[in-house]
């Protein structure tokens, strides 16, 4: 088998069978590649594998197996360290978003019941706050302490100890419980087994394909996108993955690496599209460069491909490598899948959803159906209920929603998952017309309730008689209907929402208001219509 070529090996069972590929094909080359201040660090698959037995054989030495284990931070090398030795034993692993509240980050370790909580320093002030909170058996544990316990495993492994290591692991065992929001404000924790994960990861690979060079993770750990498209993916082909650690370093990395693709959401994407033209206005280039990439156009029409030539100096601001971006989610904007493709950048769009995979459908070729979110991946089948919903079936679909018996009854017809989007399909390729759940999904791929922001508002302002939240480009709106007999209201609306704001967490700030004069349409049930009638 030559390096890259996905279809030429098995479909991995398990993630441990995907870590053990790793270390075995490719042991001495680089596997994950990171700045630790002001030192460049390189691991290589073999030392990757052997950290995360050190830091498995720890937890099994201590008590930790057959549990539930929560990972919390920033991206980096200690956090895939500890996914990977929770999931490559008979443990499960509960990814916390770093930028939850810590009463949200307990409700989670709760529900999933966690033993044990491993942290990123840079957190360490939330930790604290939740470990003050006294949760009934959970133990919190610094990143920083990492090398300690691996040291201790290591030496356990030495001395002989190799239950962990040879722990023989299902493909239908738990691999991890990934919360998501729901239409109800609360989250769910979404049961994601090996077999979920493998067969996603696989066709993943299947459908896009890698040809060379270092990839490059910017999309956030905690989110099953950023997990299969770019560390399980990675690993699949045998690729270097370069950790970017800050979003503030994005344009930069990007030119470090030089990647042939990247995994991204549109939000990232907004921000490569604006450095273009900031940068062409700046050097009085605008003009000219809207002027060539409509020549560019014309020529390709004719089967002419001069746009590497053409616009060398806009693609060198990105490594001069880079032809395709996968973007995915949420929607993007069709203006952008034009513009980089005048310029040479192939953005192909994709659908999917953390209970399957999360990847479900992705436009393929050089030159994709803009509008369409693609064809299904070969691990899934999609079809379109007589209402209209995206309903798939596959082995990429969740087991189901973790204590939750009542939604899971709500989430499955039989095999198909009712995913809570609308679409349909033409000439097999997936169109998306809306969504029946309330969330709000923003460009940078966050879910959030829209019940949980009217919540805030109507418990915070008391003269809003009404209110629907929704995302418009990539901000969260709040339309609002104001008590007429509180004349003031409209004068005081916009201070008391930035007050709100101050309470809020980054993610949930509202950036927008509308002020109502009549009330919202309602049902005979006199509940708010969400949604215009055609």
């Amino acid at each position: 088998m030559k390096k890259g070529q996905v279809n030429e090996f098995h479909r991995h069972r398990t993630l441990k069978e995907l870590l053990i590929f790793g270390a075995e094909t490719y042991p001495d080359e680089p596997a994950f590649l990171y700045k630790e201040k002001k030192d460049e660090v390189v691991i290589s698959y073999r030392r990757f594998k052997e950290d995360v037995d050190g830091l498995g054989t720890w937890l099994y030495q201590n008590g930790y197996k057959n549990c539930r284990i929560a990972v919390f931070g920033e991206n980096s090398y200690q956090w895939l360290l500890t996914y990977f030795a929770a999931v490559c034993g008979k443990n499960m692993i509960v990814p916390i978003d770093k930028d939850i509240s810590p009463e949200g980050a307990a409700d989670i370790l709760t529900d999933s019941e966690c033993r044990f909580m491993i942290y990123s320093h840079q957190y360490a002030d939330i930790a604290q706050i939740i470990d003050g909170m006294n949760l009934e058996n959970v133990r919190l544990c610094s990143m920083k302490q990492l090398p300690e316990l691996i040291d201790e495993g290591r030496k356990l492994i030495a001395a002989g100890n190799s239950e962990y290591m040879q722990e023989n692991i299902g493909e239908d065992d738990l691999a991890s419980i990934v919360y998501t929001s729901g239409t109800s404000g609360k989250s769910k924790g979404v049961m994601m087994s090996h077999r979920n994960f493998c067969a996603n990861t696989y066709g993943s690979c299947d459908a896009v394909d890698i040809k060379r060079g270092t990839a490059l993770l910017l999309l956030p750990l905690h989110h099953t996108f950023g997990l299969v498209t770019n560390v399980f993916s990675a690993i699949a082909y045998g690729y270097p993955l370069y950790i970017n650690r800050s979003l503030k370093r994005l344009l930069p990395d990007i030119q470090k690496v030089k990647p042939y693709l990247l995994c991204l959401v549109p939000l990232m994407i907004e921000v490569m599209h604006k450095k273009i033209w900031d940068t062409a206005r700046k050097e009085g280039k605008d003009v000219t460069l809207r002027r060539m990439m409509k020549i560019s156009d014309v020529l390709l029409k004719f089967g002419i491909d001069l746009r590497r030539k053409f616009f060398k100096s806009v693609l060198d601001a990105f490594g001069g490598n880079l032809e395709l971006i996968v973007s995915g989610g949420a929607p993007i904007d069709e203006k952008y899948i034009r513009d980089f493709r005048s310029l040479g950048i192939n953005v192909q769009n994709g659908y999917g959803i953390t209970e399957c995979g999360p990847v479900v459908a992705v436009t393929r070729g050089k030159f994709p159906t803009i509008g369409s979110v693609g064809t299904p991946l070969c691990c899934n089948q999609i079809k379109i209920s007589d209402e209209g919903e995206i309903l798939v079936s596959g082995e990429n679909v969740m087991s189901g929603y973790y204590h939750n018996e009542e939604e899971n009854k709500k989430a499955f017809d039989g095999e198909w998952f009712h995913t809570g989007d609308l679409g349909y399909i033409k000439n097999k390729e997936l169109y998306i017309t809306g969504r029946i759940k309330n969330l709000i999904i923003l460009s940078n791929g966050e879910n959030l309730s829209a019940e949980s922001i009217e919540d805030k508002i109507y418990s915070s302002i008391p003269y809003v008689k009404e209110v629907i939240a929704y995302g418009e480009n990539g901000v969260i709106v709040a339309e609002v209907y104001l008590d007429e007999e509180k004349a003031d209201g409209k004068e005081h609306i916009h201070e008391d929402i930035r007050a709100l704001n101050r309470q809020l967490p980054q993610v949930k700030t509202i950036g927008k208001v509308v002020i109502r004069d009549t009330e919202f349409p309602k049902t005979s049930t006199k509940k708010i219509k969400r949604y215009k009638e055609n």
